[in-house]
């Protein structure tokens, strides 16, 4: 499944790690002030029944404003809620500094690479 927004292009692809399925979302593009809150609306729809846990590839995701990472977290609470959770993959340089300047709830891991999520997922981290 795919979502477009202005500069914002969502990829949901559904795989099966060690018996467990999880959702892999790619973000390729901007999180800005145009499509924050279009993205954050449409997104929560995919995550009203779901307890299914969640890796975020922001490996092409060349900006993040404040707002995108206030949604980023609220996802990150909510797939909690439902029983899932939510891992961040693809943290390159920029985005490093911008999650550096946040205090990032505990048990939300970030992980360079997607590969790397994926190896944690699949080991049961």
């Amino acid at each position: 499944m795919e979502l477009e927004f202005p500069e914002l292009k969502v990829g949901v692809e559904e795989k099966e790690l060690g018996g467990n399925s999880i959702r892999v979302v790619k973000l390729t593009g901007r999180i800005t002030n145009s499509n924050s809150q279009d993205f954050n609306r449409k997104f929560y729809k995919l995550l009203e029944s779901t307890g299914q846990s969640m890796i975020f590839d922001l490996t092409d995701l060349d900006y993040i404003n404040s707002t995108g990472v206030a949604i980023l977290f609220s996802i990150h609470y909510r797939a909690r809620e439902n029983g899932g959770r939510l891992i961040i993959g693809g943290i390159h340089s920029f985005l490093r500094k911008v999650f550096g300047l946040m205090d990032l709830p505990p048990e939300l891991k970030l992980y360079p690479t997607l590969e790397e999520a994926l190896e944690a997922v699949a080991s049961g981290e």
